[in-house]
Formats: C-alpha cells, sequence, structure tokens
C-alpha cells in the first residue's frame, strides 16, 4: 500500500472544529492522512470547547507557573465573548491553567488580527469561516467592505496573510470559505467580487459558489451555507452535484428518549421554556409536531427566538409548555457524536453559552463531502474510493 501525501491543514476561525472533525471521519473512513498545523480564535470557550472536543484523552501539557502561564498567554488577545478583549489576568489559577493548555493543544496561533503570515507552519489547505454577522439581515447588513471595521470585514485579514505567503513563496494550494448564503446577496457582491479578484491576482482558480443543504448530506436541519473553493492554479471542478448526498436518516436517529435515562431528563429539562405570550407565538411559528421525517430550521447561535429552529410541546419542571433543542441534539444535527457531545458537555458551560458555540459551527457532514471529493485520492492511504 503506497503512502498518501500529508494534507496540512490550517484553521482561520477555528470554533470548535468542525473541519478537524470532518477530516478525522475520512481518516477513518479512507485512511485520510492529514495534520492541524495551526488554529486561530480568539473566544475562550470555543478554544477550550475545541480541546476538550478533539484533545480529551491526548497527554496533558505539563504546567509550569501561574505567572509564566499567563506571560505566555499576555502575548495574545483573549475573548470572553467574542466581541470584546478579556484581561486574562483576572481569571483564577484553575482556569488560566486550562486555557493555557487548550491554547497549546490546539497549536492556537490567536486572534486573527495578531497573526502574520511568519507565523503560520507550510500548509495545504485554509479554511476560513469568517463571521458573519454583519452579512444578514440580522447583523443590519453592515457588510465585509475592506476597512469598514464589522467582524464580517475579518475577512480582510486573511489578505493580509495571504500577501505575505506570496512574498515567502509558500501560498497554500487549497482555500475553502464558508459562511451564510447571504453572502451572496447584492448588498455583498461587490466585497466579494473583491475579494474573488485579490484571488485570481495570487494565481488561484475560484470555483463557483455551492450552496449546499445540510438536509443533502445525512442530518434532518435545513441550513443553508455558501462553500467557495479556490485552488492554486487549475480549476478543481468542484460543484454540488458531485458530491455524495445521502438521505438515508430519520430524525429519530438524532434524539434520545428522556423516559428512564436521568441524564437525558436534565437536558430535556434545560431546553424547557416558561410559557408566556411570546413563547405562544414562537410555537405558531415554529413549533413542530412528531415525526420520522422532520427537517428543523437551521440552528442558530440563540435558538430562544422567533426564527429558532424548533420547538416541542413539553411537560416538565415549569408545568406544560415547550422546549427547545437540547444541546446534545443541536450537536448531532450540525454532524458532531454523542461522544463528541460528552466531552464538550464536560466544560459545564451553560445551555446559551454551548447554543452560541454548536451554532456558530458548520455541519461536519456536509465538509466530510467536500473533503472527500478534494483529497481523497491524494492523500488517502487507499485512494479514497471517490468515484
Amino acid at each position: 500500500m503506497k503512502k498518501s501525501k500529508k494534507l496540512r491543514v490550517f484553521e482561520a476561525f477555528s470554533g470548535i472544529g468542525a473541519q478537524k472533525a470532518a477530516l478525522e471521519i475520512l481518516k477513518n473512513e479512507i485512511g485520510l492522512n492529514y495534520e492541524i498545523v495551526a488554529t486561530s480564535d480568539w473566544f475562550i470557550n470555543a478554544i477550550e470547547c475545541y480541546d476538550a472536543i478533539h484533545y480529551d484523552g491526548e497527554p496533558p501539557i505539563k504546567l509550569t507557573s501561574y505567572e509564566e502561564e499567563l506571560e505566555y498567554l499576555q502575548h495574545y488577545t483573549f475573548s470572553k465573548d467574542s466581541v470584546k478583549p478579556y484581561d486574562i489576568s483576572k481569571m483564577t489559577k484553575e482556569n488560566l491553567a486550562y486555557l493555557y493548555q487548550s491554547h497549546i493543544r490546539t497549536k492556537n496561533l490567536g486572534s486573527i488580527l495578531d497573526i502574520e503570515s511568519k507565523d503560520i507552519p507550510n500548509f495545504d489547505l485554509l479554511t476560513y469561516s469568517f463571521p458573519c454577522q454583519d452579512l444578514s439581515t440580522g447583523g443590519k447588513t453592515k457588510g465585509m467592505k475592506k476597512g469598514s471595521g464589522t467582524r464580517s470585514g475579518l475577512l480582510w485579514e486573511i489578505e493580509k496573510i495571504l500577501k505575505g505567503l506570496k512574498e515567502e513563496g509558500r501560498l497554500p494550494e487549497y482555500l475553502l470559505m464558508e459562511n451564510v448564503k447571504a453572502i451572496m446577496a447584492d448588498s455583498n457582491s461587490a466585497d466579494l467580487k473583491e475579494w474573488l479578484d485579490f484571488l485570481s491576482g495570487l494565481g488561484y482558480s475560484n470555483e463557483n459558489c455551492m450552496i449546499l443543504d445540510a438536509s443533502k448530506f445525512g442530518v434532518p436541519q435545513d441550513r443553508q451555507r455558501a462553500f467557495i473553493i479556490s485552488h492554486l492554479g487549475e480549476p478543481v471542478n468542484i460543484s454540488e452535484d458531485k458530491l455524495r448526498h445521502n438521505f438515508n436518516y430519520r430524525f429519530s436517529d438524532f434524539v434520545h428518549s428522556a423516559q428512564g435515562n436521568p441524564r437525558f431528563q436534565r437536558e430535556y429539562d434545560a431546553a424547557q421554556l416558561n410559557r408566556t405570550d411570546s413563547r405562544e407565538k414562537m410555537w405558531k411559528i415554529n413549533g413542530r409536531e412528531w415525526s420520522e421525517n422532520l427537517v428543523v430550521h437551521t440552528i442558530t447561535c440563540n435558538m430562544d427566538r422567533s426564527n429558532t429552529s424548533v420547538m416541542f410541546k413539553y411537560n416538565g419542571p415549569k408545568g406544560h409548555s415547550y422546549r427547545l433543542l437540547t444541546i446534545r441534539e443541536a450537536f448531532k444535527l450540525m454532524g458532531f457524536s454523542d461522544e463528541q457531545y460528552e466531552k464538550a458537555a464536560k466544560l459545564q458551560l451553560s445551555y446559551r453559552q454551548m447554543n452560541k458555540l454548536i451554532g456558530n459551527s458548520i455541519v461536519v457532514n456536509v465538509l466530510v463531502e467536500i473533503f472527500r471529493f478534494l483529497f481523497a485520492d491524494k492523500y488517502s492511504e487507499d485512494g479514497g474510493n471517490n468515484e
């Protein structure tokens, strides 16, 4: 059996590591040979959740003293809410030590604002799922214009990095952009064209944008997201019709009965809502009766609002009212496993904190099929059987 090359990956805006989760599935399925050489995120919860999901059980990082750990971490910018910087000297010694370990094990280079090309090891694939908040009406369409200072404008930090890599003669071969489909809206078209023109100027062939619906890839969630692949040199000719689809699933594959299981019962109770006038209105918009062919709406960062993914009738501690998806269910509907959820749950974050992390992620199943098309033949031990 021939030994494959190794796909080296830099996950910018890495979140909880959906890209790594997808690559690991392909490693187990077809022997995909890959390595995450670096990640970038400044959100403490995301960094620690990435570590919990992907490195739980790995040898722990040898801790030093509190003072040395603090000095090391103060070279980076962190955020407690993913919006503004946070002074990590306010953290307890225990919490700082956990961040120190998570930061090192995830090979985190810190905030994208602080990264220069020279900081990044050689790599073949850049994934950049930059913040989406300002691209849609929910974010008041502030946009991603270069120099705008918006969160979505962080896209242009990737320009800085790629320019540096160009000068160093080590541009990555593949780029994968993921974002909300509103990136294709008229209000964003000029900025997107400017970005793609920049990539073309570096020598990249930009594929047509694919709007991929997760419900076609093995999960009952109608999440639609935009994906653009750029390849250094010739086009790779990727399109949705060339990706493997999977409709062989039932809604019950993604939920757990709370009957007789105290753990699942607690999760149901944590997702229960008070019965108020506003929740009654939400039920009329998003309420669902159970069925095996149910497909939920897009899981957001805050499911407790009018465009929540789904509500069910539920009789719990708050009486007869409604419940949202449990966080376990949300994880599974984003393509993560029960085991990965259990690892993340060890962080003991609140429902809302976990909801924010999973709502900002990418459906793993979709990434699996994109990566299978791009890399199965080139980086797997058995050629991937990619027919």
